[in-house]
């Protein structure tokens, strides 16, 4: 499970930035219900990022992919020497040539990984790895350019490991070598990246997504149905059948050659169907294609929540209001936090600010505002020490409205003004 994360100089976080899991010490609102307590760390089952639009939200999230591809780089063997490096550095404030700097937490099987990197366009600078168990703390690895003698010193904990380090390039991280070697620990941070992590987002293609897939399995779409009519979604019952879909082949050169065939999977939900005098007719199908925005996201967040019971997953939603009304957003907000999930992590970025006053505690709730130098300053509702002499009735949203927490978009009312003015001249 996520732990915190930090990040420096990455996309438009220039400073350190920390996320955290982590609940408040001080905390006991909703402590049975939406904490997870594992060995002597307790962590929140969800956090709502808030914060205006190009603020940075969606930025958090991408700078965890940038490290998932940093990691992941190795994998490339054949092209090795010619791996890029994942930098994508603050560009508009003098930190383009720094490196970039993330660490990440991770608790894993009752082991809490610390793995922190350090690298610019050219090379990993700075690279450890630290596990922590049963409140030892040992340190894996550490790995550090040394700019006098233009190499690496290695500090490992395992004698096997220095004989590993002649296969790290400048442009790999050792805990992606260490991964190919079969490490213990570097597996357990990697199958966490792999298949623990999943980003809900416009990008999907859900066609082909593998979790559309297991509609064909009775028993989940059962409970993706369920969720579905909580929903007041009305889908009676979904069937899902495998289509084949012909993809030009644009690689080879040959272009009189056969197109590639993509099996993929098309979904068709069926509603009930009424006379003019409201008599039922039986059901009628709508492939998801012609159906809307809001229900096919629906439809694939619900196959992400049942796949995801107790299987202790990260999972990212941006945008999380897009498509959805108020109340369905507050009802999925229920689940994620209920006692039915037990082991799950949800992170969540969203405009809707209603949301704010849904059953949260202080340290679930984020913000992100832009500076005027635009950089992105990321901070907990947590933080606002004077909230705990505050009357718990209180509206975080009215306050919010009001600019108590920051994080609100300013309208320049002279623009504004001026610009409806010219309207008006020219009509």
């Amino acid at each position: 499970m996520l732990v915190d994360f930090r990040v420096k100089n990455c996309l438009s976080y220039k400073e350190e930035t920390l996320f955290s899991m982590v609940a408040g010490k001080r905390i006991r609102k909703l402590k049975d219900t939406h904490t997870i307590k594992i060995k002597s760390l307790r962590l929140v089952k969800s956090a709502f990022i808030f914060g205006p639009n190009g603020s940075g939200k969606s930025n958090l999230f991408a700078a965890i992919k940038v490290l998932r591809t940093l990691l992941f780089n190795f994998e490339n063997l054949n092209s090795v020497k010619q791996l890029r490096l994942p930098y994508q550095p603050f560009k508009l404030g003098g930190v383009s040539e720094s490196p970039s700097e993330f660490v990440i937490s991770l608790m894993l099987d009752g082991s809490l990984y610390d793995y922190e990197i350090h690298y610019n366009a050219e090379k990993v600078l700075y690279e450890r790895l630290t596990k922590i168990d049963e409140m030892q703390e040992e340190k894996l690895f550490l790995r550090a350019w040394d700019a006098n003698t233009q190499d690496y010193t290695y500090e490992t904990a395992q004698l096997s490991h220095q004989e590993l380090t002649k296969y790290t390039r400048n442009n790999t991280a050792f805990l992606s070598v260490l991964n190919v070697f079969n490490d213990a620990d570097a597996a357990k941070i990697f199958e966490w990246f792999l298949h623990k992590v999943l980003f809900l987002d416009e990008a999907h293609r859900l066609s082909n997504h593998p979790l559309i897939r297991k509609l064909e399995e009775e028993p989940f779409k059962q409970e993706v149905i369920k969720l579905l009519k909580i929903a007041d979604f009305s889908i009676q019952d979904v069937t899902a059948r495998r289509v084949d879909r012909k993809e030009k082949n644009i690689v080879s050169y040959d272009f009189d050659g056969e197109d590639t065939v993509i099996q993929e999977v098309d979904i068709d939900l069926h509603y009930l169907s009424f006379d003019n005098e409201g008599t039922p007719l039986g059901t009628e199908t709508i492939n998801w294609t012609m159906d809307s925005k809001g229900t096919v996201r629906m439809l694939h967040l619900a196959c992400v929540m049942v796949d995801a019971y107790s299987k202790g997953k990260t999972i990212f939603i941006d945008e999380f209001d897009t498509a959805f009304h108020v109340s369905i957003c507050e009802f999925l907000m229920a689940v994620m936090n209920s006692r039915r999930n037990e082991c799950n992590q949800f992170i969540v970025t969203s405009h809707e600010i209603d949301l704010l006053d849904q059953p949260l505690r202080s340290d679930q709730i984020w913000f992100v505002n832009k500076n005027f130098k635009n950089e992105s300053e990321l901070y907990s509702l947590f933080d606002f020490a004077e909230l705990q002499n505050k009357r718990g009735d209180i509206s975080y949203a009215k306050r919010y409205l009001k600019g108590e927490f920051g994080a609100t978009p300013v309208i320049n009312e002279y623009l504004s003004s001026e610009y409806l003015g010219e309207a008006e001249v020219h009509e």
